[in-house]
Order: C-alpha cells, then structure tokens, then sequence
C-alpha cells in the first residue's frame, strides 16, 4: 500500500507542478490554450478453416479496441503536452481459451518552459502497467505462467532536463541528466521476475540519465509515423548498460472512419527475466536472465478522432 500511494503521488506531480505555473490569472471556463483530442479505435479479426482444407490453418478469433487522449496546453513561453494510451486486445485460437494478445496503460506528461526558439526545460513524467492478469502463450496458444498484472510491475520514469525541437515540431530530443525509475511490483507471487536483486520491499529505485528521441511526421497525404525511443542508464549500478523501449506506429488513413494501424516495439530490460532453457552434456537446465523483446501488431478497423 506504501508504494502504491508513493505511485499516486508521482502521477500527480505534473497537475500540482502545472497549477501553480500555468497562468494563475485564467478562469476554469477559459479553455481556448488547450487543444485536446480523444480517438476511439476498434479492430476486429477473423480466420475460418473447413476440415478439408488444403492449405491448412487454424480457427481463431481476435478482437482490439484502442484509446488514445491528447491533450496540450501552449500559452506564452509554457507547454504542457498530456498523452493517454490505453490498448486493450482478446486472441481466441481453435478449441484453445481466450487470451489477450493486447496490454497496456502508458501515461506521459511533459512540461516545458522554452528557453529558446527551439529549447525548452522540461520535466517529463511516464507511467507504464497492464490492466490485469498476463499470462506467457507459446505458439500453438497454449497458455503458461502467470507473468503480470496491475501494478506488477509499474516502471515510472520521473525527471527534469532539457528539450530541443526542430522548426516543424516533427522531432524532439529530450535529455534528462538526472531521471528518477522506479520499478513497481505489488503482486509478491510476481516479484523475482522483475525483482531479483532487490533483498526485500515491492520497489527498485534507480537514479540515472535518460535519452529519449520522438519523431511525429507526415509521410504522405494519408499515412503518419509516430515513434518513441527511450534509453535509460543507471548511474549507480551497471553504468552503460540501457535499458531500451523503441516504438513505432505506422498509420494509414483510408477515409474518415477506416483506418490501418501498424505497431512495431522493441524492448530491453535487466529488471525483466525470462526462464533460459540451455542443452549441454548434463542435460537441460533453466536459469534466468533478460532479453531482447520483439512484437508486431497490425490492425484493420474503424477509428475516430473527437
């Protein structure tokens, strides 16, 4: 309970930071420095078999909805610019139970007071967990151990430096020399997967820099590309060595309502373990350790924008 309150305490920081530095003149009514824009997204998914067929396959059934909140707030030399990204996604594979395929709350908040035409001093908030139980599926979408859940883990990632943007606003290189992370894991069934080092408490602490490089561009008059790359380094233990998390998102815009989304994340994490099968004379053995992780999404829906 200890750590979940010091959790709410982080995510409210940037509502305390801002109400004390936005314009203390502004009435509630006044909204016209604020841009905001919800998108509601649904993907639906379907593969049908016969017992003859040739070319062979499996029944499955998949089904995904994404909401993304943007809100931004520009008024003279202050910024604050708020996303909300909640990804919610269910696999059902022949006679196999319903998995999801799809997790994942992340919260960022930034908020910059230029210094320049083109740099800003910036603190920067993120918050990233899953809503509930997650589970490891091998390819024939068998159902394994439990590998998460609300809270467990969290990864926050709080610190102030600098923001440079270029003249379009299309990239943004954020450079923190001195980011707080904290690795949250509140479910104790679940905390030697992500907190193996740690001796005792539901908590890792890491002080460290933090790199993080973000490219919003038009490609073409119907497909956009958003992406996001973090790069962490502790300064107290295992200076050098990253933690990574690089995502992009390829949109393509068929009409109003029809739209085509296609996601790509890679990740690297020490804090995050794996069960390692290695094969020697002895037989085989399993250890624990991190490794690179890799996913591919595409979707194909309906989407809008409010």
């Amino acid at each position: 309970m200890r750590h979940l309150i010091i959790a709410l305490c982080v995510l409210a920081l940037p509502l305390i930071v801002s109400a004390g530095t936005l314009d203390s003149t502004a009435t509630t009514k006044d909204t016209s420095y604020w841009q905001v824009a919800p998108t509601v997204s649904f993907f639906f998914s379907q593969n049908g078999y016969s017992e003859y067929f040739k070319g062979g396959g499996i029944n499955s059934l998949a089904f995904g909805s994404h909401f993304d909140l943007n809100a931004q707030y520009k008024k003279d030399n202050k910024s604050w610019s708020n996303q909300l990204q909640v990804r919610y996604g269910v696999l059902k594979m022949a006679d196999q139970q319903i998995a999801k395929n799809e997790d994942d709350i992340i919260l960022d908040s930034k908020f910059g007071i230029d210094l320049s035409e083109h740099l800003k001093l910036t603190g920067l908030l993120n918050f990233q967990t899953k809503m509930h139980d997650i589970y490891a599926i091998d390819k024939q979408g068998n159902i394994g151990k439990r590998t998460g859940n609300f809270l467990a883990p969290a990864f926050i990632n709080l610190g102030s430096g600098v923001d440079y943007n270029s003249k379009d606003k299309s990239v943004s290189v954020y450079y923190s020399p001195l980011n707080s992370k904290v690795t949250l894991v509140l479910d104790e069934t679940l905390r030697d997967q992500y907190l193996q080092n740690v001796e005792s408490g539901n908590a890792k602490y890491e002080l460290g820099s933090l790199l993080r490089l973000e490219i919003k561009k038009k490609l073409m008059e119907n497909i956009t590309v958003h992406s996001v790359g973090t790069f962490f380094t502790n300064h107290l233990s295992d200076f050098g060595v990253f933690d990574v998390n690089i995502e992009n998102k390829l949109n393509f815009k068929v009409n109003k309502v029809f739209k085509i989304h296609l996601l790509t994340q890679l990740v690297y994490d020490e804090d995050i373990l794996f069960d390692i099968e290695t094969t020697g004379e002895e037989g085989t053995t399993v250890h624990q350790g991190p490794r690179t992780q890799f996913r591919e999404v595409l979707n194909i829906g309906l989407s809008h924008t409010f």
